[in-house]
């Protein structure tokens, strides 16, 4: 996580902001690959007649679950290392900036750090900050695996501050 002062140049003038470091999205997608040319590498064993009757059972289940499983990830981690902003969030005296969304100070009534119920598809959910509108509403922002533990706390720790803050200037 990465503070910078008001005079940083930035699209909105952030005063905070929590990025992702560009290589954990390398190095996560590279392992993802290996595992993916792996289970490709399984598939080629039983095309290329090199297996008994049992592997050819389980080789083909072992390598399309483990395309099932990583595959998603690899891409995720692929899209994250490529994006041009390693920013998941980023705020100034007037906005928290979640994506492309800029949401009021005065509007956010709280911010949790959350995981979702269910995963699609049985995957390893992700740790995410979940922001509670006034209105009723919750923004979701992903981190993506992206984010240790510790990181994930203390940047959660940084933004409830920094909400208290604008909540007490709104109430004197």
């Amino acid at each position: 996580m990465h503070m910078h002062s008001a005079s940083s140049e930035h699209q909105h003038g952030e005063i905070g902001e929590i990025r992702y470091r560009r290589i954990t999205a390398i190095w996560k997608g590279s392992l993802c690959l290996l595992f993916l040319v792996l289970c490709v590498l399984l598939l080629w064993i039983i095309v290329a007649g090199q297996t008994e009757n049992v592997e050819k059972i389980y080789y083909p289940m072992a390598a399309i679950l483990g395309m099932w499983m990583v595959g998603p990830f690899f891409f995720m981690f692929l899209n994250r290392s490529l994006q041009r902003s390693t920013v998941l969030l980023s705020w100034d005296e007037q906005h928290l900036h979640a994506g492309h969304r800029d949401l009021p100070w005065d509007q956010i009534r709280k911010i949790e750090l959350t995981t979702p119920a269910q995963s699609k598809w049985q995957l390893s959910r992700s740790p995410m900050y979940a922001i509670y509108l006034k209105d009723g509403t919750r923004v979701h922002i992903h981190s993506d695996h992206l984010l240790g533990k510790k990181r994930l706390l203390h940047s959660l720790a940084l933004l409830q501050q920094t909400l208290r803050g604008h909540q007490k200037m709104d109430r004197d």
